[in-house]
């Protein structure tokens, strides 16, 4: 019983910091600015719907986990994506001239 409590705290976990992470973004107005990040978000957008109901109600015990990890993973993806675009775009140099 205890590995199946342990799974399912990190099955929480991970659903969890995707979205929070999501949450952050919204919050922030980090909205994709480039191909490859509507791309990303795209992507995890459509994994989300498309797990959602494997998320709700697994057919088994150990399908949670690898769903909310995949998920986490893909937003954390459009995440780093967004903010690269957004620095790359930014209008002060990394190093100014002193």
């Amino acid at each position: 019983m205890e590995s199946d409590e342990t799974e399912m705290r990190e099955t929480v976990r991970e659903l969890a910091e995707a979205l929070e992470t999501m949450l952050n973004l919204i919050r922030a107005d980090a909205l994709p600015t480039t191909p490859e990040a509507h791309g990303l978000m795209r992507k995890a957008m459509t994994f989300l719907e498309e797990s959602s109901p494997r998320i709700t109600a697994p057919s088994g015990p150990g399908e949670i986990l690898p769903l909310a990890a995949a998920l986490n993973r893909l937003i954390t993806s459009g995440r780093e994506q967004i903010l690269d675009d957004a620095i790359a775009a930014s209008p002060v140099p990394d190093h100014p001239d002193l």
